[in-house]
């Protein structure tokens, strides 16, 4: 658990925090502290006592020598810190190169244009498709508007008012049902229910006959060709029939029930074929008109499901949807051309922020490294101090201790430490290269702004390529 504690904590440590060998702040030389750690006083007194060392000595003493190996390796340490941080420092400026990055910001333009140009090159036989498509639609639209005389634009529901159609469909089915059914429940064994199935039966052949009437033939009468508009009429004849025979066949076979006839089904053909007009009382009339009015909507409603010429609304959906197909591909293109360029200018965005923060980056690495340099130089002079207050202070009292006996020459000098290798924290190469990264990054302002209107020139020049249809399509569509 420890290990695993301790690599978290490297991991998690950044490569500045790690490095605190011999840092100055962290392990300064404290003379009081040394001193009483290699208990200083307490040996200058005991070798005073003693004489030691002689007059004509030359040699330092022992507790001064150990005094002058922790100076020394208190000095090391701040070198062996100054190195590690020196390196850090090194491989930090290393890294940051703005360069690149403002290259890359100086191409944006044409960077885009070539993804641009090379998602609208993947489209191109698509849109060329469904362009051809669209034209070959309108051109049969056309030529059909041309052949029957057309001028106005085809009116037609909307999906939503085709539904509501074929609702209005269904619910007329189930209300007719539903009366006839009442007026069937007297006759019938079952009752109510029983007189429901049969009476949906009648209700549905009465209605779906004069829906598809409605929907197929009877918009003929609006046809250029005399042809055409004469069976027109004749099916409004003929529906109008159909709605009228399947009515008084629904109040004879009502009859048949409330007489309680054996078969009701034979005796509903004998009387509609032999006195079809003929009806018992006034609820089967009721049932009869009834019947007859549900037949006019669903014609009716039949008739308004498309355009009231005939063909005209099919041929004018087919040359709309081919339109759309076109226009849709065209939109979504426009909306990846659209998003590509404002990635394009936020990326172009994003390296101005980090090549400024990347010059402002070295500006401070340089001056942690003067900053470094400069500890380095004050922690060894402080060590050199600090080995003077602690020899003054070994010295002092082993004179005091002396009995008058001649303190030796070499107290009034201090010892020679070993010589250290001090890094070098020139930043000279580092300012030069400063200066590089700020030219680069003044240039880089200054062509921001043609850089962006580029990008915007590029895409116009790119949106330009999609050029929508001409169309004269207008939505006049019914609900």
């Amino acid at each position: 658990m420890g290990l695993v504690k301790r690599f978290w904590g490297w991991l998690t440590t950044s490569a500045g925090g790690r490095v605190t060998k011999g840092h100055p702040d962290l392990y300064p030389i404290e003379v009081d502290k040394l001193a009483q750690e290699l208990r200083l006083n307490e040996e200058a007194k005991r070798l005073g006592e003693a004489g030691l060392p002689t007059p004509d000595a030359k040699v330092i003493t022992g507790p001064e020598a150990a005094t002058v190996q922790r100076v020394e390796k208190a000095r090391q340490d701040y070198v062996d810190w100054a190195v590690m941080r020196l390196n850090v420092l090194s491989e930090d400026l290393g890294r940051r190169d703005i360069i690149q990055d403002a290259n890359r910001a100086r191409q944006a333009d044409k960077e885009f244009e070539r993804k641009a140009s090379a998602r609208l090159s993947e489209n191109v036989g698509v849109l060329k498709t469904l362009r051809e498509t669209a034209h070959r639609r309108r051109t049969e639209l056309d030529a059909f508007k041309a052949k029957h005389c057309l001028e106005r634009e085809a009116h037609y529901p909307t999906p939503t008012g085709s539904f509501l159609r074929y609702g209005v469909l269904a619910m007329l089915v189930l209300l007719e049902g539903a009366f006839n059914a009442v007026f069937f429940a007297k006759g019938i064994d079952t009752g109510l229910l029983g007189g429901f199935g049969m009476a949906a039966a009648f209700a549905a052949l009465n209605v779906v006959v004069a829906f598809i009437i409605g929907k197929i033939f009877v918009r003929y009468v609006n046809h250029a060709k005399l042809v055409l508009k004469v069976l027109g009429w004749t099916s409004v004849v003929v529906a109008l029939t159909a709605m009228g025979t399947i009515g008084l066949g629904i109040a004879h076979y009502r009859d048949a029930l409330t007489a309680e006839l054996a078969n009701p089904a034979q005796a509903t053909l004998q009387t509609l074929s032999q006195t079809p007009f003929e009806l018992t009382d006034m609820f089967s009339w009721a049932l009869f008109i009834l019947s007859f009015v549900f037949g006019l909507i669903a014609l009716y409603d039949g008739l308004s499901s498309d355009d009231l010429y005939p063909g005209y609304g099919t041929i004018s959906r087919r040359a709309r949807v081919a339109f759309d197909d076109y226009e849709d591909e065209l939109t979504e293109l426009r909306s990846e051309l659209e998003e590509m360029k404002n990635e394009k200018l936020e990326a172009l965005d994003d390296a101005v922020k980090k090549s400024q923060a990347g010059v402002a980056r070295i500006g401070a690495l340089i001056e942690d490294k003067r900053t470094a340099g400069s500890r380095l130089q004050t922690a060894l002079r402080d060590a050199d101090h600090s080995l003077e207050a602690l020899l003054r202070k070994f010295r002092t009292e082993n004179q005091l201790h002396r009995s008058g006996l001649v303190r030796p020459k070499y107290f009034d000098t201090l010892p020679e430490l070993r010589p250290i290798e001090i890094p070098d924290f020139s930043t000279f190469d580092d300012v030069s290269a400063l200066a590089a990264q700020e030219e680069h990054l003044k240039a880089l302002l200054a062509e921001v702004q043609d850089i962006r209107g580029r990008i915007q020139a590029a895409f116009n020049e790119q949106f330009d390529r999609l050029t929508p249809l001409d169309s004269q399509f207008v939505r006049k569509e019914a609900t």
